[in-house]
């Protein structure tokens, strides 16, 4: 999974000896996957820079159905999900690492996306879209209501067991769809995550489309 970087020219010498690629096809600086040991010395060039996950090329688009608590509408809203990422982190020696994470996970509570990644949301999901809550100065990526447009939190759709991404069972789980979306070069976001067992269920047993 090719990261893309952005390489100042004055930097060029430095990035390349750190592993970056310059594609020629492409006009672009690139961190190939062979060197994702090396994040830390690269993560300067790395956009955005508040991004701390770094996603395969192989993105994971859960879909499902939930009931709008304002309106009562059903919706079909949708998740991140990956099943191998990257994350920055802090080590015991209170030494920022960026840490592979080989696991199936949906992400919630998200604050940053990569451009790649927004540009596919705004096209073909444009219910997701970010939204800031008057309880909050921060500003998330929510699903949103098709028909009174209100915020639809992550809360709502993976906190409580039998909820739309929680599911309790395979049976549930098989009731949601996993479309795999492929990039050029892997998107990135800042969100939280939670390995919890249902996400182990989702991973199983959800309907890959």
């Amino acid at each position: 999974m090719s990261l893309l970087l952005n390489v100042p020219e004055a930097d060029k010498v430095q990035a390349l000896a750190a592993g970056a690629v310059y594609n020629t096809d492409a006009n672009v600086w690139i961190l190939p996957d062979a060197f994702y040991g090396r994040l830390k010395e690269l993560e300067k060039w790395i956009l955005p820079d508040n991004a701390y996950l770094i996603l395969p090329e192989t993105v994971l688009i859960a879909r499902g159905k939930t009931v709008c608590p304002h309106c009562g509408h059903t919706n079909h809203v949708i998740a991140i999900g990956a099943e191998q990422f990257y994350e920055k982190d802090i080590n015991e020696r209170d030494e920022p690492v960026w840490l592979e994470q080989d696991f199936f996970v949906l992400f919630h509570q998200i604050t940053t996306i990569s451009d790649n990644l927004r540009n596919l949301l705004e096209d073909a999901f444009p219910q997701f879209r970010p939204v800031q809550l008057e309880t909050d100065p921060q500003v998330y990526w929510y699903n949103h209501c098709e028909q009174c447009q209100r915020p639809i939190s992550d809360e709502r759709l993976m906190d409580a067991a039998c909820s739309t991404f929680h599911p309790t069972n395979a049976e549930e789980a098989a009731l949601i769809t996993l479309k795999q979306v492929q990039f050029k070069f892997a998107p990135l976001l800042d969100a939280g995550y939670e390995p919890h067992p249902y996400q182990k269920l989702i991973g199983e047993y959800a309907t890959r489309v």
